[in-house]
């Protein structure tokens, strides 16, 4: 699958009151947990941030959002067309339990749509998909429009969902859980750096043949 990985650094970081891509976690940069992960899986990685010209630890190109207009939905569209692959993963900088198998787990299931997206019982996970450059033109429409929630651009375009997964799990920790703020820094200093990407388990001995909602059917925008 010709797929690349983004990584969206380009927040504001409000609640953590610093860059919460740099700051550091066992001596390194944050954003460097999931680089270091994304890097099992992809050969092209990019890093969208108005904030950073180099960061420690991660060689790949930095790229500024298109638009100075604050929204994860700028970021993704920046990384659209900044990529030369038909798919982007756009990943979080601040996900530490992401995961190598939950990621391929995830490519596994492009079968052609628009949006493969998680879900789980708290939601979807929009910064944790996969976009197709398809979705280029919606995501441009939609800024124009001030229209700034990425589940804004879900009507517009096919869909998979995969629902609950076991590999959505990593080290007790959902692969989505993100550090907003600083006493969430404890959920990483109470766990050993080598714990932090547990192996699930294989893939054979998880049953994924109810895993994908097909929802093909668009609006028009």
């Amino acid at each position: 699958m010709n797929i690349a990985c983004a990584i969206l650094a380009g927040g504001n970081s409000r609640r953590m009151g610093r860059d919460k891509a740099t700051i550091q976690v066992n001596g390194k940069p944050l954003i460097n947990l999931i680089y270091t992960e994304a890097k099992k899986v992809f050969r092209d990685i990019i890093i969208i941030s108005n904030h950073h010209k180099n960061i420690d630890g991660i060689d790949a190109p930095i790229f500024k959002d298109i638009t100075p207009i604050q929204s994860p939905i700028v970021g993704i569209v920046s990384a659209l067309l900044y990529a030369d692959t038909p798919y982007v993963f756009i990943l979080p900088c601040d996900t530490p339990f992401v995961s190598q198998k939950s990621i391929e787990y995830m490519i596994n299931e492009i079968h052609g749509e628009d949006l493969i997206i998680p879900r789980t019982k708290n939601g979807f996970e929009p910064l944790y998909a996969i976009y197709s450059k398809s979705c280029i033109s919606c995501l441009f429409k939609l800024i124009e429009r001030n229209r700034l929630k990425v589940a804004d651009i879900f009507p517009f375009l096919s869909l998979r969902i995969l629902d609950e997964h076991p590999y959505y799990m990593n080290n007790g920790h959902l692969v989505f859980t993100n550090i907003n703020a600083v006493d969430d820094l404890a959920i990483l200093q109470n766990n050993e750096e080598n714990t932090i990407n547990q192996t699930p388990p294989s893939i054979s001995a998880v049953d994924t043949s109810h895993a994908g909602v097909n929802l093909r059917e668009r609006k028009s925008l």
